[in-house]
């Protein structure tokens, strides 16, 4: 055997002790025991599963016609009948934030930093929601608001929009 050879070899042996020294087993190991509570303990099916199911197909149906109430100061002040869903302003298409890798001669390091926002621009993005109205017009606020997905009875003025 060569000499190089023989040292991978007692690398190798080297190696296979620390790990068995260090308790890693091929057997049951405090993993594979949360796991196994996890899995015993994790519902397959639940009503609160079930409610975001329904939310999620309710909030993804473009044709969907919901009533947004808006409020200023706790009162209702009036509402729109829109399409679709209410969105956030400040979402946006892509990442929030990247990462970048900068490698010189003395190691590499990494750095987080925001992106740019859909429209090129840095910083926050805008406050509150918007959403359109049947009509395709864009209505966007950032005062408080609920929505629902029919009409409530409550006599408040009906806000832009053909009826």
């Amino acid at each position: 055997m060569k000499k190089h050879q023989k040292v991978a070899a007692a690398l190798v042996g080297a190696l296979v002790a620390v790990l068995a020294l260090t308790g890693c087993t091929t057997g049951t190991s405090e993993y594979d025991e949360r796991k196994e509570q996890q899995e015993s303990t994790t519902l397959t099916d639940s009503l609160e599963k079930n409610n975001l199911e329904e939310k999620k197909q309710r909030e993804n149906d473009p044709s969907a016609i919901r009533y947004v109430y808006l409020m200023n100061y706790g009162q209702i002040v009036g509402y729109y009948v829109i399409q679709g869903k209410v969105s956030s302003s400040g979402s946006q298409l892509g990442p929030e934030q990247e990462v970048i890798r900068r490698c010189i001669a003395g190691g590499c390091e990494s750095f987080v930093l925001d992106s740019a926002q859909d429209d090129g621009t840095y910083g926050t993005g805008d406050p509150g929601v918007f959403f359109f109205l049947a009509d395709g017009t864009m209505v966007e606020t950032d005062l408080n608001y609920l929505s629902s997905d029919a009409p409530l009875a409550i006599d408040v003025p009906r806000l832009g929009g053909d009826a």
